[in-house]
């Protein structure tokens, strides 16, 4: 017969080896589900894309404020389209903008993204995006469109570069303005009510799609519409017009034209005029007739400066300004705005004085700067010399304000601004004077390079035997503590 003993299973469950192998089994398929579970949430791309950490010094993919406020008070859809293949350009400067882009779908349930690749479907720009042939949009452009009206960026619009003025090897990369672009793309394509700035033609003026793109690509950032205006075919200045904009001008306005002008003024139009030095000895008596009703007459000369800290090259029409600190450049920091100027005339604040006329010197050279006269018989000017004057004109019905620079080619597409400083004075300028203060400019995201610190030879010997020696050791003195642990249980 056998014997049987009678099993005791509190005393098998007391014992410390199976009570110590159940606490370790429970947690391992704890740890192993919470993994899991952890893998199938994060798995969702929009998921995980929400629980990305920025720990970029600069916040390279993080959205700010300004940005955050317009996403929080959009009611209208929004589509944002890539023409490139996704996965092909992540590799590329583009990936940091694909990633930076995520975070306006993750903020805002209106904003879609999608990307299409032309060289697969070549037929989608014409017969879905495009159809008219309006936008003039290419490869590796983004389209961003809402049911109003649609905002082509590219990536002069997209991405900041610099010209290597030392090398002298053209342009580099040296800051991601994505935020600046879709955000104003956004802001553009679902307002209801966009101020229209016409730029004028007929008097040679430079061409806001051709000369003056980038500028215009701005505004329109900045929440402008664009147009033109040919004043001799027009009875008035549209009734729409906040802003009526001569890109350097190489004939005088008629005398009809200047009627008009004058009208549009009294009635609290404002005025821009960008006026490269002359081409030749003929005055612009209309505009100049113009300009003195708000105390400002054109200097009939080429500024030199001789300030040698302020020429680039030994060139001394080719110089710094100072960005005078004033309400109207105040957004700027003007005290750290740097801006280049290639051949520029002068801008003078008549002496007969009036009380409703309130001019501002935006920029100006330095003491050492001359003007050098065109006219034979003309005394040349001794600086300091205004280079823009913002004037504001009280004195009518309604207020008018004009912007006048000596200069055109600092916003222009052929800029010796390489900076791209002087877009962003000039747009801040028309901000300030139509009361659009809330459309200011956000600030270029830099690329940085980390600053490796200096490694010496002792550094390079501790490294080595806390690597080759302590933490191997340590890491086998941790497995023996734990073996002799488990042979006593």
């Amino acid at each position: 017969m056998i014997n049987m003993k009678k099993i005791d299973f509190k005393e098998i469950l007391n014992k410390r080896s199976l009570r110590f192998g159940s606490y370790s089994f429970i947690l391992t398929a704890i740890v192993i589900a919470a993994a899991i579970l952890l893998n199938t949430i994060v798995s969702g791309t929009k998921l995980r894309d929400k629980l990305k950490i920025d720990l970029t010094s600069n916040k390279l993919y993080s959205i700010g404020e300004t940005t955050a406020e317009v996403l929080r008070e959009l009611d209208t859809e929004v589509e944002i389209i890539g023409l490139f293949d996704e996965k092909t350009m992540e590799s590329t400067q583009y990936g940091q903008v694909i990633e930076f882009i995520k975070q306006y779908e993750n903020k805002s349930s209106k904003i879609k993204i999608k990307y299409v690749d032309p060289a697969k479907n070549p037929a989608y720009i014409q017969n879905e995006l495009d159809p008219q042939g309006v936008l003039g949009v290419s490869n590796y452009d983004f389209v961003v469109r809402s049911g109003k009206r649609a905002k082509v960026l590219s990536s002069s619009d997209i991405f900041e570069y610099t010209f290597d003025s030392q090398t002298y090897t053209g342009y580099y990369l040296t800051g991601l303005n994505a935020e600046y672009a879709f955000t104003g793309a956004i802001r553009y394509v679902t307002s209801d009510d966009i101020p229209v700035i016409y730029f004028t033609e007929g008097h040679g003026e430079g061409d806001p799609d051709n000369d003056f793109s980038d500028l215009k690509s701005d505004l329109e950032l900045n929440g402008y519409e664009i147009k033109k205006i040919y004043l001799a075919a027009v009875e008035a200045v549209p009734e729409d017009a906040s802003l009526v904009i001569f890109a350097n001008p190489l004939q005088d306005l008629t005398i009809d034209e200047k009627e008009k002008l004058t009208v549009y003024s009294e009635n609290g139009g404002s005025t821009v005029f960008l006026f490269d030095p002359p081409q030749s000895n003929v005055k612009f008596a209309n505009f100049e007739d113009f300009l003195s009703e708000y105390n400002i007459a054109l200097g009939y000369d080429v500024i030199f400066e001789l300030a040698e800290n302020r020429s680039y090259f030994g060139q001394p029409y080719y110089f710094i300004p100072t960005v005078e600190d004033n309400s109207i450049n105040a957004p700027l920091d003007p005290g750290k705005l740097t801006i280049s100027i290639f051949n520029a005339r002068s801008i003078d604040i008549l002496i007969n004085e009036k009380e409703w006329i309130k001019p501002q010197v935006l920029l100006s050279t330095s003491t050492q700067a001359i003007g050098k006269s065109l006219e034979g018989e003309s005394e040349d000017k001794q600086g300091p010399l205004n280079v823009g004057v913002a004037v504001e004109h009280a004195g009518r019905l309604k207020k008018s304000w004009t912007i006048v620079f000596g200069n055109a080619n600092f916003v222009s597409d052929k800029t010796a601004d390489t900076t791209g400083n002087g877009k962003k004075l000039l747009i801040n300028g028309i901000n300030k004077i139509l009361e659009k203060e809330a459309d200011v400019y956000i600030p270029v995201k830099k690329y940085t390079t980390p600053r490796i610190p200096t490694i010496t030879n002792q550094i390079i010997v501790v490294l080595g035997i806390v690597l080759i020696i302590v933490v191997p050791l340590l890491i086998i003195g941790i497995g023996v503590f734990v073996w002799l642990r488990r042979r006593h249980l």
